[in-house]
């Protein structure tokens, strides 16, 4: 969950035949305590189903009924086939029932908060470096604020 830790989108991606499982409600659940706010329920193997409307609107209504306590800002829900490419570059012709954005466009276009800046400054440290009793170091990422040299910082 490192990498997760300071991400901003989760993909969550749901086999088409078996709908939400119990390690979706898992992996999204993990996802909300990250703090992570802005979901893609990609819908995978639709193709599988027949790009069928109906099983599409049941998994989206599944994990929407799910999900609601989670917390997200916004979940875009795709029918989508990887196999084939079907709206994960480009539109797909067999699902004309389906207007949103593909995968790719989504995942350039969405907003995120980019305001981190103007947080408090957090470090998550990631690793302690010690080559020796007289010194310690840190390694982390910044996740918010800022930090200048001369400044305070409390570990």
């Amino acid at each position: 969950a490192t990498g997760a830790s300071t991400a901003d989108l989760a993909i969550v991606l749901i086999d088409a035949r078996q709908g939400v499982l119990r390690q979706t409600r898992r992996h999204s659940i993990i996802a909300s305590l990250l703090g992570i706010r802005h979901i893609v329920l990609a819908v995978n193997k639709i193709d599988l189903v027949g790009f069928d409307k109906a099983v599409f609107e049941r998994i989206v209504a599944d994990y929407a009924q799910f999900s609601r306590e989670l917390g997200f800002q916004s979940i875009v829900s795709i029918p989508m086939s990887a196999r084939y490419g079907d709206n994960v570059t480009g539109r797909s012709d067999k699902t004309e029932w389906y207007s949103g954005p593909t995968l790719i466009e989504h995942l350039e276009t969405v907003s995120v908060d980019e305001a981190a800046v103007e947080l408090p400054f957090r470090f998550p440290v990631q690793y302690v470096n010690r080559p020796n009793l007289d010194f310690r170091g840190f390694a982390g990422t910044i996740a918010s604020g800022s930090v200048s040299p001369g400044d305070e910082v409390v570990v």
